[in-house]
């Protein structure tokens, strides 16, 4: 018999365990779907749901991370103004939120983690930062956000030794990268002939 009572082999939705149907129901599906009233009821019943990933776990994603990496900005800006940690990092990779918003390509959620004070300079556990993400991508417009928020930030390397444009995989997506520095040098100019 297959775990559900039945006796075909194929799985059922009686067959997940109690943590998915915890996940199922709280905060972190919630912000992963865009449930944004749902979402405010869960937090308005129990606050703390804004920093637990959701299973009872120790993950480190919070309903933050999955709202960031799916693109809903008001859920974004609904968790932060309840006090989630702008730069949570997941156990295993060390991923915040602006990581799996630039990865994913999510302009206006990248924008306003940055408003709330996300570090853009953040490493993963490969080293990596949300500017490195965006850049492998070929997420042309968080890279520009991120590299006018911190653009020192594209001289860092990644374990692997490579820097953001060079994660890059098209030229249009290296773009970003030559005009900033054509901007930077241009400032430079400036400066030292005033």
């Amino acid at each position: 018999m297959g775990g559900g009572g039945h006796s075909d082999d194929e799985g059922t939705p009686y067959d997940q365990r109690l943590e998915e149907v915890e996940f199922m129901r709280g905060a972190c599906a919630a912000a992963q779907r865009g449930d944004l009233e749902k979402l405010r009821a869960l937090l308005s019943r129990r606050p703390e749901l804004a920093h637990a990933d959701g299973a009872g776990g120790d993950s480190g994603y919070t309903p933050l991370h999955y709202a960031a990496r799916e693109g809903h900005a008001e859920c974004v800006s609904l968790l932060l103004s309840r006090g989630a940690a702008v730069d949570a990092a997941t156990s295993a990779g060390a991923a915040t939120p602006l990581h799996r918003a630039a990865y994913t390509n999510r302009a206006d959620v990248v924008r306003i983690l940055l408003a709330a004070g996300a570090n853009p300079a953040a490493a993963d556990a490969d080293a990596e930062t949300p500017l490195h993400k965006a850049s492998a991508r070929g997420a042309v417009a968080c890279v520009e956000i991120l590299l006018r928020a911190a653009p020192h930030v594209a001289r860092l390397v990644d374990r692997r030794g490579a820097r953001p444009e060079d994660r890059a995989p098209t030229e249009d997506a290296r773009a970003p990268f030559r005009a900033a520095a054509a901007a930077a040098a241009a400032k430079a100019n400036a400066g030292e002939a005033g």
